[in-house]
């Protein structure tokens, strides 16, 4: 058998090293079009351009957190909702997902959310303001970011004594590249203490009123270099009369920066149980600084 010599390996090692080398620089470089409205500095990475905020990235880039009820879940859950974000140059459709595990029911439940497939539509306006390198602001992407939790519960509720659990979330990065100002694709966490407490009614059309109240810290990375912290707090009311929850509630949280990220929503939510499976409908309305309306509408499992 006819043996090759090493020099022969490298002739064909090294052109083959500097050729993948050559696409990888070029896939960082921006596109022409990009560097020319942006006045693109070759001395500074693409990413420097782009603000890592709620207000300069699409809705599911880092929405406020949800507020629940309170109360740590005592069955297996699965969701999948839908959701339609219109308004300020940005028209965006998702699908979303999520799943509850009652480890230690009404005391300990693992679960994980995100985004399954996502279309959008802006403006050329939008597009340069978010420094989006996709040239025609229309595309449908598949997989954003997802979180994973752990819910803790710490204290129930008795006569006057409220609910109290304590959430960690972790947002990992599997979205795309963020090039698109569509995902930050960067990992964040956040710390979530919330309280809840029942007024119970007999012999009513109305059978509970429930207030909840949430504080907590969030943190997620900015780019290479720099991450932005934020409290976060919430507060919401639900009314439940039969098979009927009515919900309202404002939630938020307040970075750093300034630019962007102090994002504050009011939301309202209608709930009907029938068995196992629960049906809603979410109206979302921004305050400041998530610069997006949404409609959301779902079902959720008990398993």
């Amino acid at each position: 058998m006819t043996r090759i010599a090493p020099a022969h390996y490298f002739k064909i090692l090294l052109p083959t090293l500097f050729w993948l080398l050559a696409i990888s620089v070029q896939a960082l470089v921006p596109p022409q079009w990009w560097q020319t409205i942006h006045n693109y500095n070759p001395d500074k990475s693409w990413y420097q351009y782009m603000t890592y905020t709620t207000g300069y990235f699409g809705p599911n880039a880092l929405p406020v957190p949800e507020t629940y009820d309170g109360r740590i879940p005592l069955k297996n859950q699965a969701e999948v909702s839908t959701d339609v974000f219109w308004g300020y140059g940005d028209q965006t459709q998702s699908l979303t997902t999520r799943l509850v595990y009652a480890v230690l029911p009404g005391k300990l439940t693992l679960s994980g959310w995100g985004v399954l497939a996502e279309h959008y539509s802006t403006t050329i306006a939008v597009r340069d303001f978010r420094a989006s390198q996709v040239e025609n602001p229309e595309e449908t992407l598949l997989i954003g970011d997802f979180y994973l939790s752990t819910l803790i519960g710490l204290l129930q509720e008795k006569r006057w004594q409220p609910d109290l659990n304590l959430e960690i979330v972790l947002k990992t990065s599997s979205s795309k590249t963020s090039a698109s100002a569509r995902y930050f694709d960067t990992p964040g966490y956040y710390f979530n203490l919330t309280a809840g407490k029942s007024i119970h009614f007999k012999g009513s059309l109305m059978n509970e009123l429930r207030f909840v109240g949430n504080i907590g810290f969030l943190c997620y990375q900015l780019n290479q270099e720099h991450q932005n912290d934020a409290p976060l707090f919430g507060g919401k009311m639900l009314l439940y009369a039969g098979n009927w929850t009515v919900e309202s509630g404002i939630q938020g949280y307040s970075g750093w920066l300034n630019q962007g990220d102090k994002p504050l929503v009011l939301r309202g939510k209608l709930n009907y149980r029938s068995g196992p499976a629960t049906i809603f409908l979410q109206y979302q309305h921004s305050l400041r600084d998530y610069p997006f309306r949404r409609l959301q509408t779902g079902i959720s499992f008990d398993l």
